[in-house]
């Protein structure tokens, strides 16, 4: 059966329409959210990845020396979490990296220091991760440490191999934190430049 050139004109423009109808259907889709994240539906402890753009991120604090570890820490939040005022709890999808690295010291072991006594950043050792989702808390297996909403990731340098399966010790530590939304040096963040 041979068409005529109207009928493979119409033919030709509906597919044209179809098409675009389809594209702007998944484009809507992806820019409203419909398609998420690994870290958004993330369950538990581990699920959580690092971002790959977070070293652009606001920093939460200035540079943290742990003399005691012979660490140097280097904290970093996304936009999300930076929004939040003092007094309150950070809102879901926030997401806080730290880095340790290692801090540098002299050949018979002591920490190396600047000239303004801050310790000498040396290589990166690890790569941690905490990301707040709403109802994550509720999801927790019977016997975790509460954290409320919040669940972490730790990795090795690369940001990639997973550090450690057991996150009793990142609960544990933060848990006594519960009127701070279990994070460290909240005061600081909100009484500091950083903010």
């Amino acid at each position: 059966m041979k068409l005529s050139n109207t009928k493979k004109t119409t033919i030709t423009k509906a597919l044209v329409i179809t098409t675009i109808t389809a594209l702007s259907a998944i484009t809507i889709g992806c820019s409203t959210g419909m398609h998420k994240n690994k870290t958004m539906t993330a369950k538990n402890d581990g699920d959580i990845m690092v971002p790959a753009n977070y070293r652009s991120w606001p920093k939460f604090v200035g540079t943290v020396d742990k003399m005691k570890t012979g660490q140097v820490r280097e904290i970093y939040i996304n936009k999300t979490g930076m929004k939040t005022k003092k007094g309150n709890a950070f809102p879901a999808g926030t997401v806080s990296i730290m880095e340790i690295y290692d801090a540098q010291k002299s050949p018979t072991g002591e920490l190396l220091k600047d000239s303004k006594g801050k310790l000498i950043k040396g290589k990166l050792s690890k790569v941690f991760v905490m990301e707040k989702g709403a109802g994550w808390g509720s999801k927790q297996a019977k016997g975790t440490i509460n954290n409320g909403d919040w669940l972490y990731g730790a990795y090795l340098a690369d940001a990639k191999t997973p550090a450690t399966k057991d996150f009793t010790s990142c609960r544990s530590c933060h848990a006594p934190l519960a009127d701070k939304d279990y994070i460290f040096r909240y005061d600081e963040h909100f009484d500091t430049a950083m903010h």
